[in-house]
């Protein structure tokens, strides 16, 4: 059984690989490699798949992992992590997917070949590569903790006055970059009668995530469901029209709004290092450029745009947000994202951004969506835009779109949360919401949010942190926090630091989460939560710093004494605080204390309880709530001038964390008409050259966009000689276009690894934001390979021997050869029963002795080591003591487009 490890090494948006697995240095079959003392190069993981490691150069390999059956196509992507020591000193970059959907890796830098045994692949908090290993939430059902809340008299959720219709567009497809079948260009428009007088329309439009794109109406396991287009009797899955529910609502109220498809991007996106978000800004626009020619027949105001994406779809339109610049046709007011992925840890600045997290998603199970509000926080000083996270309890990902939802989809769907029904976020919890009411909740906060940015103020406390709620969401528990917006922020360790403590325990750490007790991290010892404010241990992502504070009796009191001092005399305190579930509720007074020394308690509303989310392993989330404190009814302090924030016990027991604190305007700012300049990293190809020695290429990158102010970028690169990792920071002076990341490599005059591959990622910090954020460096090896021979050790063998097949090569390589030998039906093919049942374990399982050896297509390899020149194959031959005639067994060895085919005897026995 594999030891339970814990996830550590997700280097979650490195540059992913595209690499043939058919395909390595020198050799048409790549060099694998296993534990010490194995013999095979694969290795079986608990009847769930097949684990390969191939090394593609000096401690640089690729791990991939084969499932028996096709992945599901879900909008998470499966990611391969380990708990190794030597391997979590290296990195493992993002994944990628194989054609057939089967087949998941990624390059890994590491000092020595990773072991399939330290390997877990996790998709959605699930590891499917061992049963042991599974994520299974149990516990008691339970209720969290709630805040008394207010009941809004304006309710975004109730129907307008608007009669509405509907209609379909279908346009020419679309050629993406790195999509191989156009995409298709398909609109479903809910809008209020054109002929109606309404006045200027906003446009809405909306992107669904990554789902299957085919089904049959009637169950047919003969059924091709993966081809691109569907194959008859297949159908499209429309997706689309999932939301049709959020459409109408928003047409009642005046809005134009048009849900578009894109299952072409969901058949052809599992190769792509960015997983598909750049063909899915790319339709965007192409909609929007659509919309051009057409939004005076449909009174649509073009200045007012918002983007809705679900799942992948928010990602989508992030990155579309991302690239239009401010002198386009049409402007983008705000985007609503629900449930997004965010493997490019990205945000739109200047764009107001709600993002709705369902506590209870099985899909993007980390709710890594959390980033859109959190990268915006130190991108830039002049911001303003809202940048708002809204969780809803006991939400899933999939029930925003109808057409995923059992009993109203077309198509087979699913509840995408797992775990047993009465567990806590099972079917039948308390704290679970029935499909129906999570739609209400998903078109209450699509169409509030899509009012708050076309200049309805009046429902800005649904997404500010306020304890409010309204009619149409019913009992739905759903909270929220924000920053921009014109809040005016102080952050731990950056412009403030800790202030004397009392009785607490309190420190500034790193906001990662891992296993280790190392104190400066804040989710030291933790191995069974969601902390999507955090970034996983060994993801060699930026970080950023919190103020943590533990208490064991009532009175004791840390805080931030501020570099500048906040003005609260307009304006309240909010501070985004994260509760440690383990140690149970926390309740607060705050302390503010002014620059003469002067210092007042307040309670914050609520009666200063914060409540602790679920508890359960793998379920309980570390995500931060508003604590509001209202300071204008503070005495004997001057509130112009607050220079420390500090929290007191109000109970026994409880430990926290702070994001930052903020002074947070009644109504918010206006938002500067601009866009961030965007970086984009390319790709580069080279040959190795003939020169002996270490060389350094550069992956050039490009800026477009106002370049006024200076820029900062993180760097990963993952793969480059002797499998080192390099992190550093990139600092681009104001006005450069251009530039470039370093990237070592070897040239030599032996045959080699080809291609040697170093993937990169970049992460903009200051004044910059990426859009093509991944590339790689391919250096093509362009000495000859040598010249291979294979020979049977004898021709004819007995029972109780072995055929062995030498192969030999006229010169040595330098690398770990691997090549292929296939076995092909012969006359008188060998059977499974004429071979050992421990050889048959290892290479070719099955329970049919009969079955012949080629059509159990065993994975054999013969050996070379690196600076040798011969390897050996042995395949031993069972005495069965059973009368036969003369056997055979026909190998046929592939490299580099050479096939040799051998055949050896089996002497007849009696």
């Amino acid at each position: 059984m594999k030891a339970r490890i814990r996830p550590l090494v997700m280097a979650l948006t490195a540059a992913a690989l595209v690499l043939p697995l058919t395909a390595s240095a020198g050799a048409t079959a790549p060099s694998r490699v296993t534990a010490p003392g194995a013999s095979a190069s694969v290795e079986p993981a608990a009847q769930r798949g097949t684990w390969t490691v191939e090394q593609t150069g000096p401690q640089r390999y690729v791990v991939s992992w084969t499932s028996r059956v096709r992945l599901p196509v879900t909008s998470d992507r499966p990611l391969i992590v380990s708990a190794s020591v030597s391997v979590a000193g290296g990195a493992i970059a993002a994944p990628t997917v194989s054609a057939d959907g089967r087949t998941v890796s990624s390059v890994v830098s590491s000092a020595r070949a990773p072991r399939p045994g330290e390997l877990d692949v996790v998709l959605s908090g699930r590891t499917l590569d061992d049963r042991t290993n599974d994520r299974t939430v149990t516990g008691t059902p339970q209720r969290t903790s709630s805040l008394p809340t207010e009941v809004l008299p304006d309710d975004p959720g109730a129907p307008g006055p608007h009669a509405v219709v509907t209609s379909d567009y279908e346009l020419p497809p679309v050629k993406v970059a790195r999509m191989a079948q156009p995409i298709e260009m398909v609109g479903h428009v809910v809008e209020p009668d054109p002929a109606a007088v309404t006045g200027p329309r906003p446009l809405v439009l909306l992107m669904h995530g990554r789902h299957q794109y085919c089904y049959t109406e009637v169950r047919d396991p003969d059924a091709d469901l993966y081809s691109w287009p569907c194959v008859a009797p297949a159908l499209e899955i429309p997706s689309h029209l999932g939301y049709d529910y959020i459409q109408r609502r928003l047409a009642s109220q005046g809005y134009a709004t048009v849900s578009i498809r894109v299952n072409g991007i969901n058949a052809q996106d599992g190769r792509v290092p960015d997983a598909g978000a750049g063909a899915r800004a790319s339709l965007v626009i192409a909609h929007l450029q659509h919309w051009t020619t057409i939004a005076a027949a449909h009174q649509v105001d073009l200045d007012q745009v918002v983007l809705v994406g679900h799942s992948r779809g928010g990602e989508g339109v992030n990155r579309a947000a991302i690239r239009i610049p401010s002198d386009a046709p049409y402007r983008i007011a705000g985007q609503v994202l629900l449930a997004p992925t965010d493997f490019g840890v990205q945000t739109a600045p200047y764009v107001p951004t709600v993002t709705v997290l369902p506590y209870c998603d099985g899909d993007v199970s980390d709710l890594q969506g959390q980033q859109f509000t959190d990268v915006a926080r130190d991108l830039t000083t002049d911001d303003t835009s809202l940048k708002s996270s809204v969780l809803v309890m006991g939400a899933n990902h999939n029930y925003f779109n109808s057409e995923w939802t059992p009993g109203v989809a077309a198509a087979p769907s699913s509840d995408d949360w797992y775990g047993a029904p009465k567990a806590p976020c099972g079917k039948q919890a308390p704290n679970r919401l029935r499909a129906s009411e999570q739609r209400a909740v998903g078109r209450t906060f699509v169409a509030g949010a899509v009012r708050l940015f076309t200049g309805e103020g009046q429902y800005l406390p649904l997404y500010d942190g306020s304890a409010v709620t309204v009619t149409s969401v019913g009992d739905a528990d759903v909270r929220s926090h924000a920053l921009g917006g014109g809040r005016e922020t102080r952050r731990p360790a950056i412009d403030s630091t800790l202030t004397l403590p009392l009785g607490a325990e309190a420190q500034l750490c790193t906001g990662v989460v891992g296993f280790e007790n190392r104190f400066a991290q804040c989710g030291r010892a933790l191995d069974s939560v969601v902390a999507p404010h955090w970034a996983m241990s060994g993801a060699r992502v930026p970080t950023r710093r919190f103020f943590e504070m533990s208490w064991t009796a009532v009175g004791q009191r840390a805080g931030l004494a501020l570099d500048e001092p906040l003005d609260l005399s307009a304006g309240r305190l909010e501070l985004r605080t994260i509760v440690d579930a383990a140690r149970g509720d926390a309740r607060l007074g705050v302390r503010l204390t002014d620059a003469d020394g002067a210092s007042v308690e307040l309670t914050p509303e609520g009666g200063g309880l914060v409540p602790a989310l679920l508890r359960a392993d793998f379920l309980t989330k570390l995500w931060a709530q508003a604590v509001v404190v209202d300071p204008s009814a503070a005495a004997g302090i001057d509130l112009t001038r607050i220079a420390s924030v500090e929290l007191v016990s109000r109970n026994q027991r409880g430990r926290v964390w702070v994001a930052d604190v903020s002074r947070a305007p009644a109504a918010l700012a206006a938002v500067p008409d601009r866009r961030m300049p965007t970086l984009s990293l390319s790709s580069l190809k080279i040959e190795e050259g003939n020169a002996p020695g270490t060389f350094v290429a550069r992956l050039p990158y490009r800026v477009e966009g106002d370049v006024s102010r200076p820029m900062r970028v993180s760097v990963l690169t993952v793969g480059q000689e002797r499998g080192s990792v390099q992190t550093f920071t990139v600092d681009i002076p104001a006005g450069q276009t251009s530039g470039s990341i370093p990237v070592s490599y070897s040239a030599d005059q032996r045959d080699d690894y080809s291609p040697i591959i170093t993937t990169a990622s970049m992460w903009a910090t200051r004044n910059v934001m990426t859009d093509a954020y991944v590339g790689d460096l391919r250096v093509l090896d362009d000495d000859p390979f040598p010249a291979v021979t294979v020979t049977p050790r004898a021709k004819t063998v007995s029972e109780g021997e072995s055929a062995e097949f030498v192969l030999r090569l006229d010169r040595a390589v330098d690398y770990e050869l691997y090549v292929r030998a296939k076995v092909e039906i012969s006359p008188q093919p060998l059977r499974a029963g004429d071979v050992p049942t421990t050889w048959l374990e290892r290479y070719a399982p099955t329970d049919d002795p009969e079955a012949t050896l080629a059509s159990l297509r065993p994975y054999l390899t013969v050996q070379v080591r690196s600076g040798a020149k011969r390897g050996v194959l042995s395949i031993p031959i069972r005495a069965d003591g059973v009368a036969e005639g003369r056997e055979s067994l026909r190998l046929v060895f592939i490299m580099k487009g050479v096939r040799i085919t051998r055949t050896v005897f089996v002497a007849p026995s009696s």
